[in-house]
């Protein structure tokens, strides 16, 4: 028998759920280990780069049309940015993430337009703890600069001795205005000086005065340069109308040299060999043939293509794989014996030889040679113990200090690549050095911790600022989300006119306007460098990434399921989840 009961049905409508406490009790970030982690990484450009500029940063700041901090970070790491927005062989494009994806930034164009348009004082790095100190810097090139500005932002006392009537070394003495204008490199100079760096011109150093600077300074820098011409493996019947490239560059009387000259040969295929080339085509008459020759193949001519195309561009023709051979002539040069050459690599000693190549040797008429092969460092002036002879360098460590504990050293004198930039890093390495010493600091680990991925760069702001930035990571273009980005062209430079341009010493690039400027930054993937975009803070399903100021984010563990949306969407690869257990 069924038993029917009666149930008495409220009315549900009635019925409201009430919640006494926030959602925020279920801590869902219980549910994984995964947490993710936020962590500024290394761009390939930065590490490629000699002085060490802090390009996404720099760039981020000039996208946003500030100049001025945009300049403030570029003085962290290099003295001298208006000169290598100039005349850098910007090796920093050729690793730019941009070029799989489009074409690279146009980054040395950028620090130019940074050096001109902001406005900025380099920032003190000195700890009022730490002792200071007294240097000699000998030399005002790149290097001695770089040394120089780098030991008195820590604090020390600072004097440089410069040989020549002004401060300034090969970028005064050696590099054209057209590339480099004197009033650009004043204005550099002179930020370096202002910092309060004692400067002596027409100082010689050498021989017997070491001993008295040793009695005056605690340490010394040693940054001459190469000055000394490389000699050529060639027949001379006869050694007039044949002059060194850098003699001529830097000589007051050069267009003497020039005039009514029809045939003018330039030996070597570097920048030193391009700027005497181009400074004859703007010194002979328009109708003067000016022929450079050098032993390698033209797409491989050390010197900065740009240089080279600008060269051809201006009129001046160009031949490699070819070297001379015979100097003949009385009164006059020509003509000249050009054999055909290969450049070689030795496979163990890794040195480039020349051997014969196949082909007619050729006859040029020359009535003038300028020979640009390099330059070797006058080394019979220091002290015995820190000079290879075998190569003219003076030998340094991993922290530029020579054999001498006292001595440090860098630039051409140490036979590294002759370039600005790399100049620059070794005058900036021995700083810190002296510094590091002078403090009982290990300089091994520290600038073993400074260097920039797998170096030589390093950072001096890695060293004041402790590690805000991993040095080690570097963010590769597969590790970027480039969903956010477009294809834009670059906003290259505008140059002067060619017919223009010989006729005088002019700046031959024009450079980047405040707008281009700012178009051509916001080309930056700015890898490795947190923007603040916001994507993750927007993106994430649990609202556990909350925003703590300009470009600071941190996540609710509590509440962070480990789902990775924020890693994935970063476009700059600055978030990684990493299991927390």
């Amino acid at each position: 028998m069924t038993r029917q009961i009666s149930l008495k049905v409220k009315n549900v409508d009635t019925i409201i759920p009430v919640s006494r406490v926030s959602t925020e009790v279920f801590k869902t970030g219980q549910w994984s280990s995964k947490k993710p982690s936020y962590q500024q990484k290394l761009s390939p450009c930065r590490q490629a780069c000699p002085t060490g500029n802090n390009i996404p940063a720099m760039l981020s700041y000039a996208a946003q049309g500030d100049f001025d901090t945009a300049l403030a970070v570029l003085l962290g790491e290099n003295p001298l940015p208006g000169v290598c927005g100039r005349v850098c062989y910007h090796p920093c494009q050729a690793k730019c993430n941009r070029n799989e994806f489009d074409e690279a930034v146009e980054i040395r164009s950028l620090e130019r337009a940074i050096a001109d348009l902001g406005k900025a004082v380099p920032a003190i790095c000195s700890n009022p703890k730490e002792a200071k100190t007294t240097v000699a810097v000998i030399g005002s090139g790149p290097a001695g600069l770089s040394a120089a500005y780098f030991l008195r932002l820590f604090g020390h006392k600072v004097t440089i001795f410069e040989a020549r009537p002004e401060p300034g070394g090969v970028l005064r003495y050696g590099i054209p205005e057209y590339r480099l204008p004197k009033e650009i490199l004043s204005r550099e100079i002179g930020r370096v000086l202002d910092l309060g760096i004692d400067l002596k011109v027409n100082e010689k150093i050498g021989g017997d005065r070491f001993g008295d600077m040793q009695k005056r300074f605690a340490y010394l820098f040693l940054g001459t340069g190469a000055w000394l011409p490389r000699k050529l493996d060639a027949v001379f019947d006869s050694p007039g109308s044949v002059m060194y490239g850098l003699d001529f560059l830097s000589h007051e009387r050069k267009k003497e040299f020039c005039e009514g000259k029809k045939n003018i040969l330039i030996i070597g295929g570097g920048d030193v060999a391009v700027d005497v080339a181009r400074t004859a085509r703007r010194l002979c008459s328009g109708d003067a043939v000016i022929t450079m020759v050098a032993p390698e193949k033209e797409d491989e001519f050390p010197a900065i293509p740009e240089g080279v195309g600008e060269a051809r561009d201006e009129g001046i023709r160009i031949i490699g794989e070819y070297r001379p051979v015979q100097f003949p002539g009385g009164k006059c040069v020509g003509p000249v014996r050009l054999a055909r050459t290969k450049v070689e690599k030795n496979p163990v000693t890794g040195n480039y030889v020349l051997s014969p190549g196949k082909g007619d040797d050729l006859l040029l008429d020359a009535d003038l040679v300028l020979l640009a092969i390099g330059q070797v460092a006058d080394t019979g002036q220091y002290i015995p113990g820190i000079v290879d002879n075998g190569s003219s360098r003076v030998l340094i460590d991993n922290l530029g200090m020579t054999s001498s504990p006292r001595f440090y050293a860098g630039g051409d004198l140490i036979g590294q690549r002759p370039a600005v930039a790399d100049a620059i890093l070794s005058g900036k390495r021995a700083a810190l050095s002296i510094h590091l010493k002078a403090n009982g600091y290990d300089g091994e680990r520290i600038i073993q911790a400074v260097t920039l991925g797998q170096g030589p760069s390093l950072s001096v702001r890695a060293f004041v600022d402790d590690g805000r930035i991993d040095l080690g990571k570097i963010v590769q273009f597969a590790d970027l989300n480039t969903l956010s980005y477009r294809e834009v062209k670059p906003n290259r430079q505008p140059k002067s006119p060619v017919h223009t341009r010989v006729t005088g010493f002019n700046e031959v690039n024009l450079g980047l306007d405040r707008q281009g400027a700012t178009d051509e930054a916001k080309r930056c993937f700015y890898c490795g460098s947190c923007i603040g975009c916001d994507l993750c803070f927007y993106l994430c399903p649990d609202i556990s990434i909350t925003k703590e100021g300009d470009r600071m984010y941190r996540v609710k563990n509590d509440y962070c399921k480990g789902c990775s949306i924020c890693a994935t969407v970063c476009p700059r690869h600055v978030i990684e989840v990493e299991d927390s257990v």
